[in-house]
């Protein structure tokens, strides 16, 4: 059970009071009792006033955290790295040179970054825009693992989909790889052989 600052300090103090009068009575004169007591008064205020600045700054030292904190995630919301395109909370970067799939994914890890996992109507728009017009760009989209189950490269299920009409066909059952087709209005999606040389799109 704890015992706050005041209790230990009513029961010092009561301790030096009962010396204190058992002295009185037996030699008139302050014995080594009262002076124990005294120290232990002046040790558990000492603790007391410690503790409570412990806290005090144990609160502040938080404080502070929760405001660095704060302020990193506005600059890394902030900056992007040269030749990296912002929008919302992430980076994205389109290559250009050619790579199969593999290999583009790959290059973006190699940049602490992966294909592009393209998740809302908005992020779709945002794609489409950043490419040349008719350009195809390697997204992170493969159903390698399971033929006919496409998978986000972050291992998300496909939930929104912008398929081009008749897509995923995986012609004969070899184009595991999804590619971005850039059009006029939001873009769509393809499917491709995963050797196929393109360029590729990074976020991070």
């Amino acid at each position: 059970m704890e015992i706050d600052d005041d209790t230990y300090i009513a029961l010092t103090v009561t301790c030096c009071l009962t010396c204190g009068l058992i002295d009185f009575y037996r030699s008139k004169r302050p014995s080594r009792c009262v002076t124990v007591c005294l120290g232990l008064l002046c040790a558990v205020l000492l603790a007391g006033n410690l503790q409570r600045s412990f806290r005090s700054l144990a609160t502040y030292r938080d404080q502070l955290q929760k405001k660095v904190d704060k302020m990193t995630a506005k600059v890394n919301d902030m900056l992007c790295q040269e030749n990296w395109t912002k929008f919302e909370t992430s980076c994205y970067f389109v290559s250009t040179v050619k790579k199969n799939w593999t290999e583009s994914r790959q290059a973006c890890i190699a940049e602490g970054a992966d294909l592009v996992v393209i998740d809302s109507r908005k992020e779709q728009a945002f794609v489409n825009g950043i490419l040349d017009a008719r350009q195809n760009a390697w997204i992170g989209l493969t159903d390698s693992v399971q033929e006919g189950v496409w998978k986000w490269v972050d291992g998300t299920s496909v939930t929104t989909t912008y398929w081009q009409p008749g897509q995923p066909n995986s012609y004969n059952r070899n184009q595991d790889c999804g590619e971005f087709v850039q059009e006029s209005s939001l873009g769509q999606w393809n499917d491709d052989g995963c050797f196929a040389d393109q360029v590729w799109i990074c976020e991070k």
